[in-house]
């Protein structure tokens, strides 16, 4: 009996050793960072262009033309009814006399307004989205020979119609006060205008 305690001792004092040496010869654990999770890029964004039949209203002016213009923007979706855009228009010339000075005939003004919108949209009923908006920003009016840079704002209203999970077509009304022109006879002219928008717009993925 003696002899198989002094046994037994002595395996477990030969066992000790030998588990802490396999300890200190094993491999450190791996630790494996968390999957960093996906972020997903484009799926508010849109891009966005224009066409614009645009009525003006220039102070002391005769007869403008109406005009055509083009745009393009990108905007994003904060949610499903608060959206906001930039666009670039650029609206081609508008013929039209100065009524203080009758020898001041055919000028053309040219107009590229650079602005900042926010929408509203006012819920979906059939596939129709009506909104409303406004926007601020920068107008470049060029009037015979002389250009000027003008604040400017905008009001807005339309609705969209969806044509696929991505692609919407617009149609809307602006109201647009693009500040002022310099004429030939170097007086300031006011100039307004009302548009009548079609345009697309494409949901990025």
């Amino acid at each position: 009996m003696k002899k198989f305690a002094l046994a037994f001792a002595a395996a477990i004092s030969l066992s000790i050793p030998s588990g802490i040496v396999r300890a200190a010869d094993a491999p450190p654990p791996v630790l494996q960072a968390p999957p960093v999770p996906w972020v997903e890029l484009g799926s508010n964004w849109y891009l966005r262009g224009d066409f614009s039949y645009r009525m003006f209203d220039v102070s002391g002016a005769d007869g403008p033309e109406d005009a055509a213009a083009l745009g393009l923007g990108v905007g994003y979706h904060f949610s499903s009814w608060l959206r906001a855009d930039l666009t670039l228009d650029y609206q081609f010339g508008s013929r039209f006399s100065v009524l203080d000075n009758p020898s001041v005939a055919g000028a053309k003004l040219w107009s590229s307004a650079l602005m900042a919108n926010g929408y509203v949209d006012l819920g979906t009923w059939f596939g129709v989205t009506p909104y409303v908006g406004a926007g601020v920003g920068s107008a470049y009016n060029y009037l015979g020979d002389d250009g000027r840079w003008n604040f400017a704002y905008a009001l807005m209203a339309g609705a969209a119609y969806q044509l696929s999970p991505n692609l919407s077509a617009d149609f809307g009304y602006r109201y647009a006060d693009l500040g002022s022109a310099v004429a030939l006879n170097g007086s300031l002219v006011d100039v307004t205008a009302h548009e009548f928008r079609v345009g697309l717009r494409y949901k990025l993925d």
